[in-house]
């Protein structure tokens, strides 16, 4: 039998791209390996500069750490895979003796995935500043394998480029790969690097910075990342360690009458332990072969002890609003709520990010919602130590722990003191709760009883004829849109629903003259329900798609409205109907939008009234209508912006049936707007101002609710 030949293993250039390109999983997570390598130089601050505007578009990350001599570069930081960190002599920083966060030895090839080129200028102490230029595409192209790559470091002993005095290092990646940035992308950037240290817990003197040349305009309104911290209705804070559990409970709940703050906790308690994860094998069993009760040294082996601190917030708008700044707070909250991990207090991603819920908070509120807390509630940080948490492994796409054992375990020791926090809160939330609802729902009526309740109490009550007649036409025009909408099969609306909604609004109106309520607070409700079946009147003409104008739709929902706004002297702007704002075309039945529209104006003109009476505002109340048009993407949008408080419930949930916070609505009229867009090939978003800002230029004085209405162009 031949004993064969050896033969070594050899790794393509383009291991570089993939290494880059893929391994990394986005650009945001890029720049956060640049920022990992400066945390481990000992650097006390970093400096993000992204400089769009310039001839030639850079991302710099510029530290001022230990910086490397020449032979550092050569033989770590050229050399893929390096061991230097995770030697015995590399466990530690020098300076702060932080323990590393790059392990990998791939980090510094994040830059690729943000541009083709790079320049490295760095400086040790007692070592000249050097500097190292590439251009990955041309350095890849060199040769067909890693080993035929070379790459020239100069050495700038007489004119030091960056670093005259000090230490240090800088990354600038140029030839960036996204070409164009949206204010979208760079707003997200920007929440994500001013977040990588702790808001809660920072490191040694490790501060990081951002900057956006000739666009910080567009940075401006966004809200630090913990001023709002103290707003929260509960904060409490916790430490397992050894089996020992002390926390403390704070409850600061809005300025209401027989609702009062308190403050409690307790020294070496125990902590009773949640479920077992399915996913956690194999499952600990005490001595006795039961499952355990509480939390014990055996569940924080290869973890060490764990603290957290967790701002827990209450998003009915009654409480928010009680902080003066609702808007803000829960713009605030969109981008802050989650459940974030911490090692030597640095952040460990992709826990607490948009979207991430790895302790499963919404499915338990989902299955289980009295009482307990979803992720958008809370603001927390769980903190480790990075020496005691050895066994928690970060995967190699940096997006968070292998999940193993000890993962599950830590898993579920925070999920148990979310559980406590949970209990202890309860009676506070009840009593929050209960203040806020009032009353009990009554049961409703069918539409025909109602009806004839109606009339009934208001011939003995004595009521104007011209009531009645209102009646009359209420019962006509339900009648003829329930006839007309069954008939043409429109499914797209929940007809049950929304006849459903109906007939409650008329059976309040019947138990309103049962109580001998004044014919003025009839009418007002009478009037409410008259301009629901309005709404959808349109759907009973019949029309087609044809090609309109942006400005004919405005103009078209403005025949009907204006003269509100005028007699309520609130402010609306047009631009698009002065040639102000950009006009395109659409292709869509333009009754339908134009009645779609007529709907958001009713809301925002309410809620900007609203907001001016509420706070005795001087600013006049306004309403702007904005257009805007992509052209690479051929998309087009008409906005509906106020100045009134915002959305006092989650946005996503503003075109479903029946959300409404406003005083005898019914919740329809963003529903309707909805499936008229959906049905036109469009969409229809539900946005703060502040988040439509993203996206355009709005005045800083329109600070309420966005509802946009998104087209495709002819």
């Amino acid at each position: 039998m031949d004993s064969g030949t050896k033969h070594k293993l050899r790794a393509r250039s383009h291991l570089l791209h993939l290494l880059g390109e893929e391994l990394i999983g986005d650009d945001r997570l890029a720049v956060f390996e640049l920022v990992k390598n400066s945390y481990d130089a000992d650097a006390t601050f970093v400096d993000i500069t992204v400089d769009l505007e310039s001839s030639v578009p850079t991302i710099a990350v510029q530290d001022n750490g230990s910086g490397m001599t020449e032979d550092d570069i050569t033989g770590k930081w050229l050399e893929l895979a390096t061991s230097s960190k995770r030697s015995a002599d590399g466990h530690r920083s020098p300076i702060y003796s932080r323990r590393r966060l790059g392990e990998k030895g791939v980090g510094r090839i994040a830059a690729l995935k943000l541009g083709s080129g790079l320049r490295l200028v760095t400086k040790a102490h007692g070592s000249d500043e050097c500097e190292v230029k590439i251009d990955w595409d041309s350095l890849i192209d060199q040769d067909d394998y890693l080993e035929g790559l070379e790459v020239t470091v100069v050495r700038n002993s007489r004119a030091p480029r960056i670093f005259k005095d000090g230490t240090g290092t800088r990354i600038e990646i140029f030839d960036l790969r996204r070409k164009d940035w949206s204010r979208r992308d760079l707003r997200g950037l920007y929440r994500l690097v001013t977040s990588l240290s702790s808001p809660f817990e920072a490191p040694d003197a490790f501060q990081v910075s951002f900057d956006a040349p000739g666009r910080n305009s567009e940075l401006k309104d966004l809200i630090a990342p913990n001023d709002f911290l103290e707003t929260s209705v509960w904060k409490y804070r916790f430490t397992i360690d050894a089996g020992k559990f002390s926390w403390e409970y704070e409850f600061n709940p809005p300025t209401w009458k027989d609702v009062k703050a308190k403050k409690y906790g307790e020294k070496n308690d125990s902590l009773p332990l949640t479920a077992e994860d399915s996913g956690a094998k194999p499952k600990r069993k005490t001595k006795s072969g039961d499952d355990p009760i509480f939390v014990s040294k055996e569940d924080l082996e290869g973890i060490g002890p764990v603290s957290g601190v967790i701002f827990a917030y209450h998003r009915r708008s009654e409480v928010l609003n009680s902080t003066g700044s609702s808007s803000q707070l829960r713009a605030w909250l969109d981008d802050q709520t989650g459940v974030r991990v911490y090692r030597d207090g640095v952040r460990v991603f992709n826990y607490g990010e948009k979207g991430d819920d790895w302790l499963g908070l919404n499915a338990r509120r989902i299955n289980t919602p009295s009482g307990k807390l979803g992720a958008s509630s809370v603001v927390a940080a769980i903190h480790l130590d990075r020496n005691a948490s050895d066994s928690l492994k970060e995967k190699t796409n940096r997006e968070g722990f292998d999940q193993s054992p000890t993962y599950f375990r830590l898993r579920r020791v925070v999920l148990s003191a979310f559980e406590h926090l949970e209990r202890v809160h309860s009676d506070d939330r009840k009593l929050l709760d209960d203040v806020i609802r009032g009353g009990a729902a009554k049961n409703t009526l069918r539409f025909a009883d109602a009806i004839k309740n109606i009339r009934s109490s208001a011939k003995r009550h004595k009521l104007g004829k011209e009531l009645l007649d209102d009646i009359d036409v209420i019962e006509k025009e339900f009648g003829e849109l329930r006839d007309v909408m069954t008939n043409a099969g429109m499914a797209g609306l929940n007809l049950a629903v929304i006849f459903h909604e109906v007939e409650r609004e008329v059976e309040a109106i019947a138990s309103a003259l049962d109580r001998g309520a004044n014919e003025i607070a009839l009418r007002s409700q009478v009037e409410n329900l008259h301009q629901l079946l309005q709404g959808f009147a349109p759907l009973l003409r019949k029309s087609t798609r044809k090609g309109t104008f942006a400005s004919g739709i405005v103009r078209a929902a403005l025949i009907t409205r204006q003269p509100r706004f005028e007699h309520h002297k609130v402010v609306l702007s047009t631009p698009v109907t002065n040639k102000e704002g950009p006009d395109f075309k659409l292709k869509v039945v333009p009754n339908l939008v134009s009645g779609a529209l007529a709907n958001l104006l009713d809301n925002a003109l309410y809620w900007a009234r609203y907001r001016r009476e509420k706070e005795a505002r001087k600013e006049p109340a306004a309403v702007l209508v904005l257009t805007h048009w992509d052209e690479s993407q051929s998309r087009g949008l008409i906005a509906v912006v106020d100045n009134g408080p915002g959305f006092s419930f989650d946005p996503a949930k503003a075109g479903e049936a029946f959300h409404t916070t406003r005083p005898g609505g019914m919740g329809l009229g963003l529903y309707f707007s909805r499936h008229v867009l959906e049905q036109c090939g469009g969409e229809l978003t539900v946005e703060r101002a502040s988040d439509l800002r993203d996206e355009m230029d709005v005045p800083q004085a329109y600070d309420g609710a966005a509802v946009v209405m998104r087209f495709k162009g002819d």
